[in-house]
């Protein structure tokens, strides 16, 4: 613990050295489509200069401060009408992450504590580890409490908005998106009812606007996970969970997923209390974006709703095993649970094939993720992990550590190299279609207000590859019409996307077209 603390203080005191010895104050990112979630207020490691110079040179704009503790900051009632917060750490990773540009949103929960109210909800789930996470499941504070939730939600708000006002010390710029909650529909993060859930949104808003008129309030996250995979006009919704319910043997667990369905409907329809919807795909589904988003805009289809819907948990990695909770088992990788052994394994035989294959595959998912999500309709995409969790006592919590863009070293992956691929060709766009153009072909052209539009395509896979197949090729004329092109592949290994500059006809573009995402860019003649 010690030598921990001391390389923590050692790291906080390089950093403040180095904005000590620059005049120039840190250049905000513009406003971006793109955003990095998880980023762990309270854990050393996301303070780190390091981790963040690393995710900075993606140049996503937005981060998302997760797991913003009522009862970190707060830790005893107040006294005589006095609050006693403890912003350090909280100042802290502020601090470090604006110092390389980026704005910020803050996830906010609570935690149990001494403000805690009754678990009004009572959830089947059993098991040591659900069980140890609703023992400090949020729920609604005790109603002699309420005033001191809107109080520290007035007073945190206040710190951070930067009209100069109580503000952060060093604060670069305001921080304006507060997300109320994290996935709520599920026990082991809230027990409270539906309605309870209202209420602390309903306590949220009054305060936050109370501090500031322009802090925005976002929804806890809705997720569905895979289930609208191949249903993109989310028709097939009723039958697909109808059949999952039947599939489900233990009465106690349908009747979990019967109040899931029945907390995040409610969610959405909310909208009268927070701005922001997270509809969050928590899973690598690209093929699941349109018939999420057509779900959303179908329960938001009212006179007078203008909620923005972001998604502040993409994720990317390959699926290794079936996962509880989801729908299409079939998407699962062949044989994931050898290749994530081999992964495991660091002085195994296959653990160096096993992770370059896995890496790769990163790769390719992030940029179908990134794609369709926006193609479906999402005003922002966050790409969650920063980093893995093999090193940390997040693996306690997953079968699969692998999840992030980086090592636990914060030495990036593949998948780093392809979400800044991807920010740099796409951020900006003001609409993006998917053309329809043959089978097996998925292509999508982004729109600027100030150049030439960008493209993307890949060979669709009908399924799941495993460590061994091939990847199939696919010739194609794309119909994007004559010009001189530059060809940029997704980066799948250690070095960047290859690149080549390609002619069309008025035909269109002929190339060969796998897996692996070409991003297409009109090349100015002269």
């Amino acid at each position: 613990m010690a030598k921990r603390m001391s390389v923590l203080l050692i790291t906080i005191a390089l950093g403040l050295a180095e904005v000590a010895l620059s005049d120039e104050p840190p250049v905000p990112l513009p406003d971006s489509r793109f955003g990095i979630d998880y980023v762990f207020a309270f854990d050393p490691e996301y303070r780190s200069d390091q981790l963040a110079r690393t995710i900075s040179d993606i140049g996503a704009g937005w981060v998302n401060v997760a797991n913003v503790a009522w009862s970190e900051i707060e830790a005893s009632p107040p006294r005589l009408g006095r609050h006693r917060y403890r912003w350090s750490d909280l100042d802290d990773v502020v601090r470090t992450w604006q110092r390389y540009g980026a704005r910020l949103t803050m996830s906010l929960a609570m935690r149990t504590g001494w403000f805690s109210g009754p678990a009004n909800y009572q959830s089947a789930l059993d098991g040591f580890l659900p069980q140890l996470a609703m023992q400090h499941a949020d729920r609604l504070p005790a109603a002699d409490y309420e005033q001191s939730y809107r109080d520290w939600i007035e007073a945190l708000v206040e710190r951070y908005d930067g009209d100069g006002l109580d503000d952060m010390p060093g604060l670069q710029r305001p921080i304006l998106h507060f997300q109320i909650g994290n996935e709520y529909s599920n026990p082991m993060f809230w027990l409270g009812t539906i309605d309870d859930y209202r209420k602390l949104l309903g306590l949220a808003r009054v305060a936050a606007k109370t501090a500031c008129a322009e802090a925005m309030i976002i929804s806890n996250g809705i997720r569905w996970n895979d289930l609208f995979t191949g249903d993109p006009q989310a028709d097939r919704f009723d039958d697909v969970f109808s059949s999952f319910l039947r599939q489900e043997p233990d009465e106690q667990l349908r009747g979990e997923w019967r109040r899931h369905l029945e907390f995040t409907r409610a969610t959405v329809l909310a909208y009268d209390v927070y701005d922001i919807l997270d509809a969050g795909g928590n899973g690598p589904y690209p093929n699941a974006s349109a018939g999420y988003m057509m779900w959303v805009k179908q329960l938001l289809g009212q006179p007078g709703c203008r909620t923005s819907i972001w998604d502040m948990e993409a994720r990317c990695e390959p699926i290794l095993i079936k996962l509880p909770g989801t729908f299409h088992p079939e998407l699962a990788v062949p044989s994931g649970e050898l290749l994530l052994a081999a992964m495991k394994s660091r002085h195994g035989s296959y653990h160096r094939l096993a992770t370059a294959w896995y890496r790769a595959e990163q790769a390719r998912e992030l940029v179908k993720v990134f794609v369709k999500r926006f193609a479906a309709g999402f005003e922002k995409v966050f790409m969650g992990m920063p980093k893995d969790w093999d090193r940390s006592l997040g693996a306690l919590s997953t079968r699969n550590p692998f999840l992030g863009l980086t090592d636990s070293k914060n030495t990036p992956w593949p998948a780093h190299r392809a979400m800044a691929l991807l920010v740099r060709e796409l951020d900006g766009f003001t609409a993006v279609r998917q053309v329809r153009t043959g089978p097996r072909v998925e292509l999508f052209e982004f729109s600027f207000a100030d150049r030439n539009p960008t493209w993307v395509a890949w060979r669709s896979d009908p399924t799941t590859r495993g460590l061994h197949d091939p990847l199939p090729q696919l010739a194609v004329t794309l119909p994007i019409g004559a010009g001189r092109w530059r060809l940029t592949r997704t980066p799948v290994s250690d070095e960047d996307g290859a690149w080549e500059h390609r002619e069309s006809t008025e035909q269109g573009l002929s190339l060969s077209l796998d897996a692996t995402p070409v991003i297409i860019s009109r090349q100015a003649t002269g």
